[in-house]
């Protein structure tokens, strides 16, 4: 009986899913970029996910704040990563780009190419909450 109820324990605990394999699924929440300047909200858009500025450095006397502007662009869930466009505020450039987690619910892995992939860089974030 009590092997049962553990077996029925596991079965439930595996088709809930735990908050951490729900997180490396699903990389919504806060995320502190690599240079702790800004704080990126991701959150579903359509069928896929978006990234929007959530705080950042005040804008020098003339400039526009970043925050709320969109930089993941409806990425889209291939595999274990979600791929899109992402939006490089520093330089106006739109990339190739894709996240993810690897397993790990805390960091959040951001790669960005120039079109054709010739050219890549990245950097990786850490979840803020």
């Amino acid at each position: 009986m009590k092997r049962a109820v553990a077996l029925s324990s596991v079965l439930v605990l595996m088709a809930l899913g735990s908050p951490a394999a729900t997180a490396a699924q699903f990389p919504y929440g806060v995320w502190r970029v690599a240079d702790g300047s800004a704080l990126i909200r991701i959150s579903p858009c359509g069928g896929g996910v978006c990234g929007y500025v959530a705080a950042a450095p005040r804008p020098a006397p003339g400039e526009k704040s970043a925050v709320g502007k969109k930089i993941l662009l409806n990425l889209r869930r291939v595999g274990d990563v979600w791929k899109g466009r992402i939006f490089n505020l520093d330089n106006g450039t739109l990339y190739d780009g894709e996240i993810s987690q690897g397993g790990d619910a805390n960091h959040l892995r951001v790669q960005g190419c120039v079109a054709g992939g010739g050219l890549c860089g990245g950097e990786t974030w850490k979840r803020a909450r």
